[in-house]
């Protein structure tokens, strides 16, 4: 899995659902619904993406001057 998202983040590319899924399994701990897992898996990514876009951003902003 950690090969899998390396390619993901070098090729650039991201099947936002895969990730989000499997983070819903690595983060199962107890009596806890699979849906409400894969709710908080899908805000992490999401979370993580739009970091990742304002680090570009940010990098983007600050290189030209």
């Amino acid at each position: 899995m950690v090969c899998a998202i390396a390619l993901m983040i070098i090729l650039d590319a991201m099947h936002s659902p895969a990730v989000a899924t499997s983070l819903s399994f690595a983060l199962k701990a107890g009596n806890v619904s699979n849906l409400v897992l894969l709710g908080l898996a899908i805000r992490i990514t999401a979370v993580l993406v739009g970091l990742e876009r304002y680090t570009l951003w940010l990098l983007a902003h600050y290189s030209h001057k």
